[in-house]
């Protein structure tokens, strides 16, 4: 199941959603610094025109740009949750229990996170 269904597929139910399962995405590079948190490397979505803008005046051709983020320590405890086998529910409640917050706090915090990991195709949902 996708993060993100287009807009012909139906949206899932809250809990459905729960029930998911999400998988890092095996082609971003990262790596956790001294200090815990995570830092990514990953593409930048181009268009096929600044990709061919970027070629033409880049210095090496072949070097596609790359954005970086790094989380904090609470994005990195839930990134190093994310095995492909606990689900949203799941990984909510060890957040919850771990950060001494109510499951609520913690299930708008986990989910808002996961959704900005879609976005940037950082994980998927299964």
């Amino acid at each position: 199941m996708k993060l993100f269904p287009s807009k012909s597929d139906p949206t899932p139910s809250r809990s459905q959603a729960l029930q998911c399962i999400p998988k890092q995405n095996d082609t971003i590079r990262w790596e956790e610094l001294d200090n815990g948190d995570i830092l990514f490397t990953y593409p930048l979505p181009l268009s096929s025109f600044f990709l061919a803008l970027h070629r033409r005046f880049a210095k090496n051709q072949n070097n596609v740009p790359t954005k970086k983020l790094q989380l904090d320590q609470m994005g990195s405890f839930v990134w190093m949750q994310i095995d492909g086998e606990k689900t949203v529910k799941e990984i909510i409640l060890i957040f919850s229990k771990h950060h001494n917050i109510t499951v609520q706090e913690a299930e708008h915090a986990v989910t808002a996170f996961l959704k900005m990991l879609g976005l940037r195709e950082l994980i998927a949902l299964h």
